[in-house]
Protein backbone atom coordinates (compact mmCIF):
# COMPACT_ATOMS: atom_id res chain seq x y z
CA UNK A 1 0.00 0.00 0.00
CA UNK A 2 1.91 3.14 -1.30
CA UNK A 3 1.71 6.11 1.36
CA UNK A 4 -0.94 8.15 -0.61
CA UNK A 5 -3.23 5.03 0.00
CA UNK A 6 -2.86 5.02 3.55
CA UNK A 7 -3.38 8.45 3.64
CA UNK A 8 -6.36 8.28 2.15
CA UNK A 9 -7.49 5.31 4.13
CA UNK A 10 -6.25 6.95 7.37
CA UNK A 11 -8.53 9.88 7.05
CA UNK A 12 -11.53 8.35 5.88
CA UNK A 13 -11.63 5.20 8.96
CA UNK A 14 -11.52 8.94 11.31
CA UNK A 15 -13.97 10.26 9.90
CA UNK A 16 -15.77 7.47 9.79
CA UNK A 17 -15.96 6.43 13.37
CA UNK A 18 -17.16 9.87 13.61
CA UNK A 19 -20.16 9.45 11.82
CA UNK A 20 -20.65 6.07 13.51
CA UNK A 21 -21.06 7.55 16.97
CA UNK A 22 -23.77 9.61 15.95
CA UNK A 23 -25.93 6.65 14.41
CA UNK A 24 -25.31 4.98 18.32
CA UNK A 25 -26.72 8.09 19.80
CA UNK A 26 -29.82 8.53 17.12
CA UNK A 27 -33.21 8.14 18.99
CA UNK A 28 -35.31 6.79 15.92
CA UNK A 29 -32.48 4.46 14.07
CA UNK A 30 -35.22 3.68 11.17
CA UNK A 31 -35.94 7.22 10.77
CA UNK A 32 -32.23 7.93 10.65
CA UNK A 33 -31.03 5.43 8.51
CA UNK A 34 -33.49 6.57 5.95
CA UNK A 35 -33.17 10.19 6.28
CA UNK A 36 -29.37 10.10 6.20
CA UNK A 37 -28.86 8.52 2.90
CA UNK A 38 -31.51 11.24 1.37
CA UNK A 39 -29.34 13.99 3.00
CA UNK A 40 -26.07 12.61 1.36
CA UNK A 41 -27.94 12.57 -2.01
CA UNK A 42 -28.98 15.97 -1.88
CA UNK A 43 -25.61 17.28 -0.59
CA UNK A 44 -24.14 15.61 -4.07
CA UNK A 45 -26.77 16.79 -6.50
CA UNK A 46 -25.09 20.08 -6.94
CA UNK A 47 -21.55 18.23 -7.30
CA UNK A 48 -22.97 16.05 -9.69
CA UNK A 49 -24.62 18.57 -12.00
CA UNK A 50 -21.63 21.22 -11.82
CA UNK A 51 -19.22 18.24 -12.82
CA UNK A 52 -21.94 17.65 -15.86
CA UNK A 53 -21.33 21.38 -17.07
CA UNK A 54 -18.13 21.85 -16.60
CA UNK A 55 -16.16 18.55 -16.90
CA UNK A 56 -18.33 15.44 -17.80
CA UNK A 57 -16.95 12.08 -16.85
CA UNK A 58 -17.91 8.88 -18.67
CA UNK A 59 -21.69 7.83 -17.82
CA UNK A 60 -22.01 4.72 -19.42
CA UNK A 61 -24.54 1.20 -18.77
CA UNK A 62 -21.50 -0.70 -16.97
CA UNK A 63 -20.43 1.95 -14.90
CA UNK A 64 -24.42 2.51 -14.17
CA UNK A 65 -24.93 -1.15 -13.22
CA UNK A 66 -22.09 -1.33 -10.79
CA UNK A 67 -23.50 1.79 -9.19
CA UNK A 68 -26.97 0.35 -8.98
CA UNK A 69 -25.55 -2.98 -7.42
CA UNK A 70 -23.14 -0.89 -4.64
CA UNK A 71 -26.41 1.38 -3.87
CA UNK A 72 -28.24 -1.86 -3.32
CA UNK A 73 -25.15 -3.61 -1.15
CA UNK A 74 -24.67 -0.21 0.70
CA UNK A 75 -28.74 -0.57 1.77
CA UNK A 76 -28.28 -3.88 3.05
CA UNK A 77 -25.60 -2.64 4.97
CA UNK A 78 -27.33 0.26 6.55
CA UNK A 79 -29.89 -1.78 7.12
CA UNK A 80 -28.20 -4.70 9.22
CA UNK A 81 -25.57 -1.87 11.05
CA UNK A 82 -28.40 0.30 12.27
CA UNK A 83 -30.02 -2.79 13.79
CA UNK A 84 -26.95 -4.28 15.44
CA UNK A 85 -26.35 -0.56 17.23
CA UNK A 86 -29.87 -1.53 18.29
CA UNK A 87 -28.44 -4.88 20.06
CA UNK A 88 -24.87 -4.43 20.46
CA UNK A 89 -22.45 -1.53 21.66
CA UNK A 90 -20.49 0.47 19.37
CA UNK A 91 -17.12 -0.91 20.46
CA UNK A 92 -18.60 -4.29 19.43
CA UNK A 93 -20.17 -3.32 16.43
CA UNK A 94 -17.15 -1.42 14.74
CA UNK A 95 -14.65 -3.94 15.47
CA UNK A 96 -16.77 -7.15 14.18
CA UNK A 97 -18.34 -5.96 10.95
CA UNK A 98 -14.95 -3.99 10.06
CA UNK A 99 -12.72 -6.93 10.83
CA UNK A 100 -14.97 -9.09 8.54
CA UNK A 101 -15.08 -7.28 5.31
CA UNK A 102 -11.11 -7.73 4.88
CA UNK A 103 -11.56 -11.75 5.22
CA UNK A 104 -14.15 -11.90 2.83
CA UNK A 105 -12.43 -9.20 0.55
CA UNK A 106 -9.29 -11.50 1.04
CA UNK A 107 -11.20 -14.68 0.06
CA UNK A 108 -12.82 -12.92 -3.52
CA UNK A 109 -10.53 -10.45 -4.25
CA UNK A 110 -8.25 -12.62 -6.23
CA UNK A 111 -11.11 -14.67 -7.76
CA UNK A 112 -13.24 -11.82 -9.26
CA UNK A 113 -10.98 -9.01 -9.41
CA UNK A 114 -7.30 -10.55 -9.60
CA UNK A 115 -6.70 -8.38 -6.61
CA UNK A 116 -4.22 -11.62 -4.71
CA UNK A 117 -2.45 -11.46 -1.58
CA UNK A 118 0.63 -13.05 -0.59
CA UNK A 119 1.31 -15.64 1.79
CA UNK A 120 1.81 -13.49 4.34
CA UNK A 121 -0.49 -11.28 4.07
CA UNK A 122 -3.14 -14.71 4.61
CA UNK A 123 -1.19 -15.13 8.03
CA UNK A 124 -1.92 -11.75 9.18
CA UNK A 125 -5.70 -12.54 8.51
CA UNK A 126 -5.57 -15.30 11.08
CA UNK A 127 -3.92 -12.38 13.64
CA UNK A 128 -7.68 -10.46 12.88
CA UNK A 129 -9.63 -14.03 12.82
CA UNK A 130 -8.12 -14.00 16.53
CA UNK A 131 -9.18 -10.54 17.40
CA UNK A 132 -12.88 -11.02 15.89
CA UNK A 133 -13.03 -13.94 18.32
CA UNK A 134 -11.88 -12.29 21.07
CA UNK A 135 -14.59 -9.48 20.29
CA UNK A 136 -17.13 -12.07 20.18
CA UNK A 137 -16.63 -13.56 23.49
CA UNK A 138 -16.57 -10.89 25.15
CA UNK A 139 -20.19 -10.23 24.55
CA UNK A 140 -20.73 -13.64 26.38
CA UNK A 141 -20.22 -11.71 29.62
CA UNK A 142 -22.93 -8.95 28.82
CA UNK A 143 -25.69 -8.41 30.97
CA UNK A 144 -28.13 -9.53 28.29
CA UNK A 145 -26.18 -12.13 26.52
CA UNK A 146 -28.72 -13.41 24.12
CA UNK A 147 -29.91 -9.66 22.69
CA UNK A 148 -26.08 -8.95 22.69
CA UNK A 149 -25.39 -11.91 20.24
CA UNK A 150 -27.87 -11.01 17.88
CA UNK A 151 -26.09 -7.57 17.95
CA UNK A 152 -23.15 -10.29 17.02
CA UNK A 153 -24.80 -12.07 13.84
CA UNK A 154 -25.83 -9.17 12.63
CA UNK A 155 -22.56 -6.85 12.76
CA UNK A 156 -20.70 -10.10 11.38
CA UNK A 157 -23.50 -9.71 8.25
CA UNK A 158 -22.74 -5.89 8.23
CA UNK A 159 -18.79 -7.17 7.41
CA UNK A 160 -20.20 -9.33 4.45
CA UNK A 161 -22.02 -5.90 3.19
CA UNK A 162 -19.03 -3.61 3.69
CA UNK A 163 -16.67 -6.49 1.26
CA UNK A 164 -19.93 -6.75 -0.74
CA UNK A 165 -19.70 -2.83 -1.78
CA UNK A 166 -16.00 -2.87 -1.90
CA UNK A 167 -15.75 -5.02 -4.18
CA UNK A 168 -17.90 -3.48 -6.54
CA UNK A 169 -16.43 -0.33 -5.91
CA UNK A 170 -12.93 -1.23 -6.83
CA UNK A 171 -14.31 -3.00 -9.84
CA UNK A 172 -15.79 0.25 -11.36
CA UNK A 173 -12.83 2.24 -10.30
CA UNK A 174 -11.15 0.17 -12.55
CA UNK A 175 -13.18 0.12 -15.78
CA UNK A 176 -11.83 1.87 -19.19
CA UNK A 177 -12.43 4.59 -18.86
CA UNK A 178 -12.77 5.22 -15.38
CA UNK A 179 -15.66 7.44 -14.48
CA UNK A 180 -15.11 9.92 -12.35
CA UNK A 181 -15.72 8.91 -8.63
CA UNK A 182 -18.03 12.19 -7.33
CA UNK A 183 -20.27 11.19 -9.99
CA UNK A 184 -19.91 7.60 -9.52
CA UNK A 185 -20.55 8.55 -5.91
CA UNK A 186 -23.68 10.35 -6.78
CA UNK A 187 -25.30 7.87 -8.73
CA UNK A 188 -24.62 5.48 -6.17
CA UNK A 189 -26.20 7.30 -3.72
CA UNK A 190 -29.29 7.69 -5.76
CA UNK A 191 -30.31 3.60 -5.86
CA UNK A 192 -29.01 3.88 -2.34
CA UNK A 193 -31.76 6.32 -1.08
CA UNK A 194 -34.16 4.19 -4.06
CA UNK A 195 -33.77 1.10 -1.74
CA UNK A 196 -33.78 2.58 1.97
CA UNK A 197 -37.35 4.53 0.41
CA UNK A 198 -38.41 0.51 -0.34
CA UNK A 199 -37.75 -0.80 3.05
CA UNK A 200 -39.32 1.95 4.69
CA UNK A 201 -42.54 2.01 2.22
CA UNK A 202 -43.31 -2.01 2.95
CA UNK A 203 -43.36 -1.79 6.55
CA UNK A 204 -46.48 0.30 7.91
CA UNK A 205 -44.28 0.68 11.42
CA UNK A 206 -41.05 2.30 9.51
CA UNK A 207 -43.49 4.49 7.50
CA UNK A 208 -44.86 5.72 10.89
CA UNK A 209 -41.57 6.00 12.07
CA UNK A 210 -40.30 7.76 8.59
CA UNK A 211 -39.46 11.36 9.93
CA UNK A 212 -38.95 10.86 13.46
CA UNK A 213 -35.75 11.84 13.81
CA UNK A 214 -36.22 15.15 11.80
CA UNK A 215 -37.56 17.19 14.17
CA UNK A 216 -34.99 16.49 17.04
CA UNK A 217 -31.43 15.65 14.76
CA UNK A 218 -31.52 17.58 11.78
CA UNK A 219 -27.99 18.78 12.99
CA UNK A 220 -27.01 15.25 13.65
CA UNK A 221 -28.46 13.56 10.06
CA UNK A 222 -26.51 16.56 8.08
CA UNK A 223 -23.35 15.71 9.38
CA UNK A 224 -23.70 11.79 8.78
CA UNK A 225 -25.04 12.59 5.36
CA UNK A 226 -21.85 14.67 4.71
CA UNK A 227 -19.40 12.91 6.52
CA UNK A 228 -20.38 8.96 4.91
CA UNK A 229 -19.87 10.92 1.70
CA UNK A 230 -16.66 12.17 2.28
CA UNK A 231 -15.34 9.91 4.09
CA UNK A 232 -15.97 7.01 1.46
CA UNK A 233 -14.81 9.57 -1.65
CA UNK A 234 -11.55 9.29 0.42
CA UNK A 235 -12.16 5.40 0.03
CA UNK A 236 -13.45 5.49 -3.68
CA UNK A 237 -10.05 7.71 -4.58
CA UNK A 238 -8.13 4.91 -3.01
CA UNK A 239 -9.52 2.11 -4.85
CA UNK A 240 -8.57 3.60 -7.90
CA UNK A 241 -4.76 3.16 -6.71
CA UNK A 242 -4.90 -0.34 -4.46
CA UNK A 243 -5.79 -3.70 -3.87
CA UNK A 244 -9.33 -4.10 -2.29
CA UNK A 245 -8.07 -6.03 0.15
CA UNK A 246 -5.60 -3.78 1.48
CA UNK A 247 -8.01 -0.86 1.55
CA UNK A 248 -10.87 -2.82 3.36
CA UNK A 249 -8.57 -4.16 5.87
CA UNK A 250 -6.53 -0.79 6.27
CA UNK A 251 -9.73 0.96 6.75
CA UNK A 252 -9.57 -0.94 10.45
CA UNK A 253 -7.40 1.62 11.81
CA UNK A 254 -10.51 3.00 13.25
CA UNK A 255 -11.33 0.34 15.32
CA UNK A 256 -9.09 1.78 18.12
CA UNK A 257 -10.47 5.48 17.47
CA UNK A 258 -14.33 3.28 18.07
CA UNK A 259 -13.23 1.65 21.07
CA UNK A 260 -11.77 4.59 23.08
CA UNK A 261 -14.99 6.38 21.58
CA UNK A 262 -16.85 3.98 22.92
CA UNK A 263 -15.35 3.37 26.61
CA UNK A 264 -14.78 7.45 26.76
CA UNK A 265 -17.88 9.38 25.51
CA UNK A 266 -20.36 6.53 25.49
CA UNK A 267 -19.34 5.42 29.18
CA UNK A 268 -19.78 1.73 27.09
CA UNK A 269 -17.95 -1.02 29.45
CA UNK A 270 -14.90 -2.36 27.58
CA UNK A 271 -13.67 -5.55 29.25
CA UNK A 272 -9.85 -7.09 28.96
CA UNK A 273 -11.00 -9.51 25.62
CA UNK A 274 -12.85 -6.86 24.21
CA UNK A 275 -9.43 -4.82 24.56
CA UNK A 276 -7.35 -7.70 23.05
CA UNK A 277 -9.56 -8.62 20.17
CA UNK A 278 -9.34 -4.77 18.54
CA UNK A 279 -5.46 -4.72 19.50
CA UNK A 280 -5.05 -7.90 17.88
CA UNK A 281 -7.34 -7.09 14.66
CA UNK A 282 -5.10 -3.78 14.71
CA UNK A 283 -2.22 -5.83 14.74
CA UNK A 284 -3.14 -8.43 11.94
CA UNK A 285 -4.59 -4.56 9.67
CA UNK A 286 -0.78 -3.60 9.96
CA UNK A 287 0.38 -6.37 9.12
CA UNK A 288 -1.75 -6.35 5.71
CA UNK A 289 -1.10 -2.87 5.00
CA UNK A 290 2.69 -2.79 5.90
CA UNK A 291 3.94 -6.14 4.02
CA UNK A 292 4.97 -5.75 0.62
CA UNK A 293 3.11 -7.80 -2.02
CA UNK A 294 6.66 -8.98 -2.89
CA UNK A 295 6.78 -10.57 0.46
CA UNK A 296 6.55 -14.85 0.79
Amino acid sequence: MTLTVFILVFFSAAVHVSWNTFVKTSRDKVSFAWLTPLASTAILVPVFVAFRLVQPGPLYGEVVGWAALSGFFEAIYIILLFSAYDRADLSVVYPLSRGVAPLVTLALGGLLLSDAVTTWHGLAVLIVVAGVTSVSFSVRTAANPGHSLRGVALALATGCMIAGYHLVDRRAMTLTPTPNPLEYLFIMHCFLALSMSAWIVVSRSRRKRAFNEWPVNKRGIFIVGFGSTFGYLLIMLALRLGNVTYITAGRNVGIVISTAVGALFLKERVGWKRALGAVLIVLGVAALVLLRPSDR
